[in-house]
């Protein structure tokens, strides 16, 4: 899969509810295996980090395996 198509992807909360969108990803050099995603949620441009085991699937959305945490 390149960059180009996990960038921008809709990431979706284990309960269906859409939380943001990828914005960036850390990679492991050594590994060369991606680490964690950096969702952006849209609200005032912040970003927040979800480690690569809270992701269940990646497809068409990126589907976590937690739920939104609501204030």
């Amino acid at each position: 899969m390149k960059t180009s198509e996990i960038i921008g992807k809709k990431v979706i909360d284990k309960n269906a509810f859409e939380v943001g969108k990828v914005s960036d990803f850390d990679l492991d050099t050594n590994e060369w295996k991606i680490e964690c995603i950096y969702v952006s949620s849209g609200i005032l441009g912040s970003d927040f980090r979800v480690s690569i085991d809270e992701v269940s699937k990646v497809g068409d959305f990126v589907i976590l395996n937690i739920e939104k945490k609501t204030k």
